[in-house]
C-alpha cells in the first residue's frame, strides 16, 4: 500500500482524496512526539475532530519512516497559508515530511540515522513524481513549512541539515560524510567547540561536519550573531544569522538555509559608506559653526562604528 518501500504503513483519515500530480516537498518538525510511529497515531487520533492533523510520512529519529496519507492524497499539514506566493491549497500539490522533534522550538538537529532517512526519502519521492531536487522555485522543489506559513511556523522545521541535503541530491544520492570532526576540535553531539573555545551550533555546524575539507585551523571570530539585514550590500536576503571564520562567513536565512557568505560586496559596501561619512565631515568643517557641530559629532560616531565592522569583516 505505501509509495516508499521502505515505510510502515499507518493510515488515517484526515486528507483531500485524489489531488493529483504534486510539485512540492515540505519539510515539517513536530516540536514534540518521540518516535515516528506516536506521531502516526497522534494523526489517527484526530480524526473528527476540531482539529485533524495529518503529513504523507513521518522520520522517527531512529530513522524509522511512518507514511500515513498516499501521495495521491493531500494531508492536511499545509493549510493555513500566510505567504502570498502560495496558490489556493498547498495540501493539494505538496507532498508533507514530519521530522520527529522533542524540543517545542525544533531547534534539535536531525540524528544521523533521521538525516540519511529523510535524504533517501526525498530523493525517492522527487524522482517517483518528477519534483525538482533543489531549493524550491516558483513551480517546483524542496522548502520548510516556514515557507508557506512564516507567520506561525518560522520555526518549522527548525533546525536542518539544508546544504548537506542539497549536496547529497547534487550527489546523486551518494554518501554524505557528517561526522568529520576537525582535529582538535570537540563535538558533545549538538555543539561544535573550536581549539579557542567559541561554540558553533545548529546549521552551522552541521555545514562544517559535511565538509571533509574543513581546515582545523579555520576557527570562529565570535559567536552566532542575529543581524536584520544579515548583508547590506544584498538587503533582499533579508534577517538571518552570521558567523564568522578565520577564513570563511557562514551565514543562514530560512529561505537558502547556510550558505558561504560573499564577503567581497559586503568589504565594498563598507569602504564605500566610510568614503561617504569621511566626504561629508571634510564638508562641515569647512564651514564649522555651533549648528553643524552635532552633525560632525553623529557622523563621527558612524565612521567609528563602521570602521570597527570594516576591520572585523577584513580580518575574515
Amino acid at each position: 500500500m505505501v509509495d516508499y518501500a521502505k515505510a510502515l504503513w499507518m493510515p488515517n483519515q484526515n486528507f483531500f482524496a485524489n489531488t493529483g500530480r504534486k510539485s512540492f516537498v515540505v519539510i515539517h518538525g513536530t516540536a514534540g512526539g518521540s518516535s515516528a510511529q506516536e506521531i502516526a497515531n497522534y494523526f489517527k487520533g484526530t480524526e473528527g475532530s476540531d482539529n485533524p492533523v495529518s503529513s504523507h510520512y513521518v522520520i522517527g529519529k531512529d530513522g524509522t519512516v511512518v507514511q500515513t496519507v498516499l501521495e495521491k492524497d493531500g494531508a492536511w499539514g499545509n493549510g493555513v497559508v500566510t505567504n502570498n506566493n502560495w496558490l489556493s491549497n498547498p495540501n493539494t500539490y505538496t507532498i508533507s515530511i514530519e521530522h520527529v522533534k522533542s524540543t517545542t522550538d525544533n531547534s534539535e538537529p536531525l540524528t544521523p540515522a533521521q538525516q540519511a532517512a529523510s535524504f533517501a526519502l526525498i530523493k525517492d519521492i522527487c524522482q517517483r513524481n518528477g519534483i525538482g531536487m533543489h531549493d524550491a522555485d516558483n513551480t517546483t522543489g524542496i522548502t520548510g513549512h516556514f515557507s508557506i506559513d512564516p507567520v506561525n511556523r518560522s520555526r518549522c522545521p527548525g533546525a536542518y541539515p539544508w546544504s548537506a541535503l542539497w549536496a547529497y541530491l547534487a550527489s546523486g544520492g551518494q554518501p554524505i560524510v557528517t561526522t568529520q570532526i576537525p582535529q582538535g576540535w570537540k563535538d558533545d553531539g549538538k555543539t561544535l567547540t573550536a581549539p579557542n573555545n567559541v561554540p558553533v551550533s545548529l546549521g552551522f555546524r552541521d555545514h562544517i561536519l559535511a565538509t571533509p575539507t574543513w581546515s582545523p585551523d579555520n576557527w570562529p571570530l565570535e559567536t552566532e550573531q542575529h543581524l536584520d539585514p544579515l548583508e547590506h550590500s544584498n538587503p533582499s536576503l533579508g534577517a538571518g544569522q552570521r558567523q564568522r571564520f578565520r577564513w570563511i562567513t557562514l551565514e543562514y536565512t530560512a529561505k537558502m538555509g547556510v550558505f558561504e557568505a560573499w564577503s567581497g560586496p559586503e568589504l565594498l559596501w563598507y569602504q564605500q559608506q566610510l568614503a561617504q561619512i569621511t566626504k561629508e565631515i571634510v564638508a562641515l568643517k569647512a564651514n564649522i559653526g555651533a549648528s553643524n557641530l552635532q552633525q560632525i559629532n553623529a557622523l563621527a560616531k558612524q565612521f567609528v562604528a563602521l570602521s570597527g565592522q570594516l576591520d572585523a569583516l577584513s580580518k575574515v
